[in-house]
């Protein structure tokens, strides 16, 4: 064989080889980029997709072009179903989840930004924790969104190592549905370890959250005025006004567990200052049928349901299963005659009312469920044992 036959057989073989690494990459489909060939047990299940999420879902946005969106971190992407009859006003929108695991304030400011542009959006639901909701540049720090090379997604390794797991993993449950909302730790066992070690953490890292707050330690006097960076916030309702968007905001809902650790923290009184903030902004900004915030703070049948090793609500102190996103959802768009039976729209001059009525709930809770404390320490402090596994 001569150097040339060698070299021309040797790029021919290359050729040949990226072509069939291209074209079953193609196939597979591992982070549900191309959505066109789906065989049962082959790869109809995606479990890479969250691998690669922040750039195929913006690229489905603009594919989909959805009317109803929701945003938000993984509280968000897990806690809501975009098919639900009240979000998708019985069908009449076609809704999108477009909330990421981990994503910051920043990011779901961006994303709301590049989905009013590149989808005619009608409605947006977006989660946010009470606090800053500063201004961000998001053509300096998310310029990337949407973009993405076929070559990485055809050609890259780890595209083929990807393919291959997804054939290997097929017997595995779903991690993600086509709309965008993750299943996460759905339907597991060891709820209550997940709050054990969440809870380790941040008393850890907090040592004045190991004091007990009886039920008359907080205060029920006026909520003073907050001083927190709402430029982005106010930016946000500046684009669902230009391009006509109903933006529904909404404080994450917590377990009870987690609220009392924030209110043992020093945190909860906080919180409802910055919604007063909030509402302050968005009633001097727009109109109630064009933008509201809501939040979902109590103590109740949903947010105290008990935790063992499963939780049909809970996976987590702070994330929650989409029926109880169903619940949040009928609050905000449902025509309940009797009201909202979950949450309670955020209003200046009825937010101290409703921290009042907050506080009295917990209380009455605390007095009528007197092993709650002792159950709450038990999760705080069990992980600090090195024998127990949290």
């Amino acid at each position: 064989m001569t150097t040339k036959q060698f070299v021309i057989r040797f790029y021919s073989v290359t050729f040949l080889l990226l072509v069939l690494i291209g074209l079953f990459n193609r196939i597979v489909d591992p982070f549900w980029y191309y959505r066109d060939i789906e065989i049962k047990g082959f790869n109809t299940i995606k479990p890479k997709f969250g691998r690669y999420e922040r750039h195929i879902k913006p690229v489905l946005l603009m594919r989909e072009q959805p009317d109803a969106i929701i945003l938000g971190s993984s509280y968000s992407e897990i806690g809501f179903n975009p098919f639900n009859p009240f979000f998708t006003d019985y069908g009449r929108l076609k809704g999108m989840n477009f909330a990421f695991a981990g994503a910051p304030w920043s990011m779901v400011q961006c994303e709301f930004e590049f989905g009013v542009t590149h989808s005619n959006i009608k409605r947006a639901v977006i989660g946010f924790h009470p606090g800053s909701l500063p201004l961000v540049d998001c053509r300096k720090n998310f310029a990337s969104l949407g973009q993405i090379s076929p070559g990485e997604l055809l050609f890259s390794s780890l595209s083929l190592g990807a393919s291959f797991e997804t054939i290997l993993e097929q017997h595995e449950n779903p991690t993600h549905t086509r709309e965008g909302m993750f299943f996460s730790e759905r339907g597991r066992t060891g709820v209550d370890n997940r709050f054990r070690l969440l809870f380790s953490r941040i008393v850890n890292k907090n040592i004045q959250c190991l004091n007990t707050i009886k039920p008359n330690d907080l205060s029920i006097h006026s909520i003073s005025a907050s001083t927190h960076d709402l430029s982005g916030l106010e930016r946000m309702i500046k684009t669902a006004k230009v391009h006509g968007v109903e933006l529904v905001l909404f404080a994450y809902p917590q377990h009870a567990y987690g609220l009392e650790l924030d209110s043992r923290c020093g945190n909860q009184i906080e919180h409802w200052r910055a919604m007063k903030q909030i509402a302050g902004l968005i009633e001097a900004e727009a109109k109630p049928d064009q933008v509201r915030a809501w939040q979902f703070y109590g103590y109740n049948d949903i947010t105290s349901e008990p935790i063992g090793t499963r939780a049909k609500y809970w996976q987590d102190p702070w994330h929650f299963n989409f029926e109880v996103g169903d619940m949040m959802l009928a609050d905000m768009f449902g025509k309940n005659p009797e009201g909202p039976k979950l949450g309670h729209p955020i209003a200046t001059n009825t937010i101290e009312k409703d921290f009042q009525d907050y506080l009295l709930g917990r209380s009455e809770y605390l007095q009528q469920h007197p092993g709650f404390q002792a159950d709450l320490n038990k999760l705080e402090h069990l992980c600090s044992v090195p024998t127990n596994k949290c």
